[in-house]
């Protein structure tokens, strides 16, 4: 008895060693979150938080890219470009202290993508097409696939920057002119759609849905929208839209609708029968580049306000006035819009997270009322750096998460 009480108690601690950091918030495992919707289930944080500046627990230089974090059990995951070449990295959320970081020999090219996490993996994509699968406990990588050898799928023209997303036993991609699932261990093709190449590509992220007892996932490819049943591939229904130049979006779904925006226009559908009906389509919400957010039935997104084409560069964008609007889901109308520089977003709470571009943090109020602004604050600090905050900001544990494309990622303490 003794003996095998001393076993019992062997095995125990060996398993406390094991057991990763205690999780203080709602894990974020992938692009947009666990939903794929840029909605957090957070409460219990302080909207008032960023008045009189904001509280950094942590800045670290990770290297350029657009890479947004991703967070399991209080360990964070991005990609970053480094000296050496794209970097993983893998860090204690609450201290930013980096556990491991992986380089890939994957040209030198600042990465766009955002990784996923599920279970024991960690999946990313490089800008030049590198599919990678990493050993979440160590970073070692455990496959990878190049997509235009492996699967004879070009780049698109800015260079890859949807994010993979895990289901049951698949990794599905939105690989610009193939809408595919891979086997998530070991990367092998189960299926494939393929979609007409446009002028730029195609660069959302596929979204996952139930309905009617089906589980499907829609795929924004360059010129067709697709609702794929997840297990077989089998096409559910197709809608042709009328983008020329490129996708970026994610779709929005409640129930049967489904919300797109394009370059020029945006639209509700109604999915339910044999073939999608527009309920409604405007340009009211030509979001271009991030997806807007749902809340409590109203829209909430930045607007571009004149033709992409007239503008030739992100920096040239990214400086200019992009109102943040409310838009009512069910009729298409404007509720309100406030001037501000390009801005992301992310909503929990009844309140929306809004980072600009030049690194301001509003907290406000997600209602169709008016623009409500609760705090706000310059997460830099007046710090004179390049200025190119182009991920949504990420709650987790009462903490947000900001990263600038010139490096830096911030933690800014929001619990008090």
């Amino acid at each position: 008895m003794k003996k095998l009480i001393l076993l019992v108690l062997i095995a125990t601690l060996l398993s406390c060693g094991n057991t990763p950091p205690v999780d203080t918030g709602y894990d974020w495992p992938r692009w947009r979150g666990p939903n794929g919707d840029g909605v957090s289930q957070e409460t219990g944080w302080n909207p008032q938080a960023l008045a009189g500046g904001p509280k950094v627990l942590w800045s670290r230089d990770i290297g350029p890219g657009y890479s947004n974090v991703i967070i399991q059990s209080n360990r964070l995951y991005t990609m970053g470009l480094t000296k050496d070449g794209p970097t993983f990295y893998c860090m204690n959320a609450s201290s930013g202290k980096v556990i491991w970081r992986r380089t890939l020999s994957s040209g030198h090219q600042e990465p766009q993508s955002t990784p996923a996490i599920d279970g024991d993996r960690v999946y990313g994509l490089m800008k030049n097409g590198l599919l990678v699968c990493l050993r979440e406990l160590n970073g070692a990588i455990l496959w990878k696939k190049d997509l235009k050898k492996d699967f004879n799928v070009p780049n698109p023209t800015c260079g890859w920057a949807t994010s993979p997303v895990v289901d049951g036993s698949l990794l599905l991609l939105n690989a610009d002119t193939a809408e595919m699932a891979l086997d998530k261990e070991t990367g092998d093709l189960k299926w494939t759609i393929p979609d007409k190449k446009s002028l730029w590509g195609s660069y959302a992220t596929p979204v996952l849905g139930d309905l009617n007892g089906t589980r499907y996932a829609l795929f924004f490819g360059p010129s067709t929208l697709n609702a794929v049943e997840v297990t077989t591939g089998k096409k559910m229904w197709s809608y042709a839209h009328t983008d020329q130049i490129h996708v970026v979006a994610d779709p929005i779904m409640l129930g049967s609708t489904v919300f797109i925006q394009v370059t020029t226009s945006c639209a509700l559908l109604e999915t339910a029968g044999v073939a999608p009906k527009v309920l409604w389509s405007n340009a009211e919400l030509d979001t271009c580049m991030p997806a807007a957010v749902l809340v409590n039935g109203y829209l909430f997104g930045t607007h571009l306000p004149y033709s992409f084409t007239s503008r030739s560069s992100w920096s040239s964008l990214a400086q200019d006035d992009w109102p943040l609007r409310c838009v009512d889901w069910k009729t298409g109308h404007v509720m309100w819009e406030k001037k501000m520089k390009h801005t992301t977003l992310t909503a929990t709470d009844g309140k929306l997270l809004v980072l600009e571009t030049d690194g301001i943090l509003h907290i406000v109020e997600a209602t169709p009322a008016s623009y409500r602004e609760l705090s706000s604050a310059d997460v830099l600090k007046g710090v004179r750096k390049p200025r190119i905050f182009g991920s949504p900001p990420v709650l987790y544990g009462g903490k947000v998460y900001c990263r600038n494309f010139a490096g830096a990622l911030l933690c800014i303490d929001m619990r008090a």
